[in-house]
Parts: structure tokens; sequence; C-alpha cells
């Protein structure tokens, strides 16, 4: 079958930054430690969040990997479709309860406009048989949820319910295409372009991460603290990069599912390294939460791309001796966080010690890959 190649537009980029600004924000729910840590209500709305924002992206994404030709409607809709994000990016904040309504309304109004192309789609097919009817009907019972949502908020429904109603919203947009099939012809997906575009959000997280460090670079007060700090997320930046960018084989049919829900978790663990160094840094958390924020989230990172191995070119396998020698790195990494638990050193180099072994194992094996 003939791999669909489909270049990704400047509107396609523009689109992901706008999105990018939406998931910094989300930091503000997780950085206000309350008796050394991040209550569990705070930490749970930050997931919840996150994975609604990262939905909402795909949501569109996918069309404009199928079907978007950036035909006069859908420059139109994308416009109405970014608006609603900044609209909802601008709710998130640790008193987001008192903006859900807003927040909600936001994300109904997003899925609208993509729920609006596919019908433009079924209708030039003249069917609801294909992959456009299927998420028409995925896309409609998502919306009655949000919709759902909106009338508990004006009916005055306590906020814990609110964010069970988003939950199910989540569950749905996540499930519902393995329940609700059609006719899927795969060849209407572009890899390689999705894996673009997936590429380019995680990119531009990575550069949010940096920015969002760069207090650490102190021109008054020299130590190596923020040198670590930029190292860690480098290493973290080249195993991505390796893994996705080189390894895969990108001219492939695929319906890429695992491409997708990994990258849910990837661009969650990017945010949370970062919020585990800021926390750790500003000495007011306690630090075996902050040792084992930055410990969970090094390893789904890590754990999140490796899941893609299944996608690499045909001569690259992932050997018993790599996933051995990236567990001893990890491990090692994490006994000198744990060990040393309330040295700000040891946590940065324990960190250091986990990402650029692993970015060294995958070096190695992209290095032999060239040489083959």
């Amino acid at each position: 079958m003939e791999v669909k190649v489909k270049p990704v537009e400047l509107i396609e980029l523009f689109y992901d930054l706008i999105f990018v600004y939406a998931i910094s924000k989300l930091t503000a729910l997780v950085s206000e430690p309350v008796g050394g840590i991040i209550p569990p209500y705070n930490f749970f709305t930050y997931v919840i969040t996150s994975f609604v924002i990262l939905q909402a992206w795909l949501y569109f994404t996918n069309y404009v990997n199928r079907y978007g030709k950036w035909e006069w409607h859908d420059y139109l809709l994308v416009c109405v479709n970014m608006i609603a994000v900044i609209y909802m990016a601008n709710t998130i904040s640790p008193n987001w309860a008192s903006m859900s309504f807003t927040f909600n309304m936001a994300m109904l109004i997003m899925l609208l406009t993509v729920l609006i192309l596919y019908v433009i789609q079924a209708k030039r097919e003249n069917s609801l048989q294909g992959a456009a009817g299927n998420s028409i009907s995925i896309l409609s019972i998502v919306c009655t949820i949000y919709l759902i949502a909106i009338l508990a908020i004006i009916f005055n429904v306590p906020a814990s319910y609110i964010i069970l109603i988003d939950v199910v919203a989540v569950l749905g947009g996540a499930f519902l295409p393995f329940f609700i099939r059609g006719h899927f012809d795969e060849s209407i997906i572009s890899f390689p372009h999705l894996v673009e575009r997936f590429e380019l959000l995680t990119i531009i997280t990575f550069g949010e991460a940096i920015v969002g460090l760069t207090h650490f670079f102190d021109v008054g007060n020299f130590t190596f603290v923020p040198i670590l700090v930029f190292f860690i997320v480098l290493t973290m930046f080249g195993s991505y990069v390796i893994q996705i960018h080189n390894l895969m084989e990108h001219m492939r049919v695929e319906r890429s599912l695992r491409l997708m829900f990994s990258h849910y978790f990837i661009v969650i663990s990017i945010n949370l390294v970062t919020v585990a160094l800021e926390l750790i840094h500003s000495g007011e958390v306690n630090p075996m939460f902050a040792s084992c924020l930055m410990i969970i989230s090094l390893v789904i990172f890590y754990i999140s791309i490796m899941a893609n191995k299944q996608y690499y070119k045909e001569n690259i396998k992932l050997t018993k001796k790599d996933i051995l020698l990236m567990l001893l790195v990890t491990v090692v990494g994490i006994i000198i966080i744990l060990i040393f638990i309330s040295d700000l050193y040891a946590f940065l180099i324990g960190s250091l010690i986990i990402t650029f072994g692993n970015f060294k194992i995958l070096l190695t094996k992209n290095k032999r890959c060239l040489s083959e």
C-alpha cells in the first residue's frame, strides 16, 4: 500500500504553539505545595486537564491528517478553534473550579469545530460508513458529555462532580473508537505527517520547559545547578529525537494508535519533570515528594518513548542487553536520588545519570544503525 505523504503547513505549527501555551499553563495547578506536597485534588485535576487538552489537540490533528485540504472553511474553523483554546487556557489556575464553565464551554466549541469539519467530509463522501462518519458518532457523544458538564455547572452541581464528568469525556474520547467501528481505511492516514506533528508539539513542549527553568540561571550567583538542569532536559530531548525521529520508520501505512497514546504521557511527563525541578529548587516542598515526582516522571517518559519501538526500521531491534542497560542506569540514578534525599546536587546528578545513560544507549543504537 502506498504511503500517504502530506506536508505540515505553517498554520499547523501556529496551532501547536497555542496548544503548548495551554499545556504550559497547567503547571499553575501543581506549582504551589501545601504542607510540603501537591494536594491530591490539584494533582488529579492537572492530569485530567492535561488529557483533555491533548485530546482536543488530537481531534483536530487527526482531521487535518486524514482530510485537511486547507480550504476556506478549514481556515475559518481552525481560527474559531484557536480562539476557544486561548480562552480555555486562561481558565487554568488553582482556582479552576470557579472558571469551569468557561473551560467546558471552550472545550465544547473546540470539538464542535472538528465535528463540523467531519460533517462536511461525510457529505462529500455521501456516506456515514467511513472514518468521517465514525468520527462524527464519537465526537457527538463527547460533545454531549461536555454539554452535560455545562448544564451541571449552571445548576450548581459541586465541582468534584464536574471533574468526574470531564473524566468521562476523556475516557469516552480514548475508548469509544474501540467500540464504535466504521469502515476504516488506513490509507487515509499519513503516518509521516502525524509523526511530524507529534514531534513539533513535543519539541515546543521541551522549549517551554527550558523557558520555565531560566530562573535557575542567576547571573549574580554562579553555580553548577542550572548547568545540570539544562543537561537533564537536553538529554531527555536527545533521547526523544533519536527514538522517534532517527530510529523509527516514518514511511509506513499505520493507524498509529500507540504513537498517539504514548505522546499523551510524553508531553505530561516533560511538564512534570519541569515541575519537580522547580519544586526541589524552591525548597518549599518535601524532598521525598519532589524526588518521587521526578523519578516517576522520568520513568514514564522513557517507557512512553520506548513504547514506540514497534515502529523501528527493519534493521533495528531493541535487545535484552539494551533493556537491561536502560534499567541499570535508571536504577543507579534512582538510588543516588533516594540515598541523598535532601541534597540538591544528588537529586540533579541522579536525574542526569538516568537521562544521560538512556540517551547514550539510544545514541549507540543509532550509530550502529547508520553503520549497517
